[in-house]
């Protein structure tokens, strides 16, 4: 049995790992998206007020781009949520076959 609780261990130790991992680079995601959604609002104001239009569809894109970097920010944390759960699961599981054994 000291076999199935090793492998039940491993597993949620790589759970938790992947679940922390993920959820920072989501929230880094959201941090350069942001930053990035900040940089293409400058630059399109900019533009209209010099009347570069190149800056200013320049700046349009950034915005576009930072929007999508939120939103792969969120999918990731979502991920680590449900990997979290995962591991909480499996630290449930191991403390029920130990109360076995």
């Amino acid at each position: 049995m000291n076999k199935a609780m090793t492998l039940a261990s491993a597993a949620m130790f790589g759970v938790t790992l992947l679940s922390a991992g993920a959820q920072a680079q989501g929230t880094m995601d959201k941090i350069e998206g942001t930053a990035k959604q900040l940089q293409g609002a400058a630059k399109e104001t900019l533009g209209k007020a010099t009347g570069d239009t190149k800056l200013e569809w320049g700046g349009k894109a950034d915005k576009i781009e930072g929007t999508a970097q939120n939103a792969v920010g969120d999918v990731k944390n979502t991920a680590g949520g449900v990997n979290q759960k995962l591991a909480s699961l499996f630290t449930k599981l191991g403390n029920f076959v130990a109360s076995i054994f």
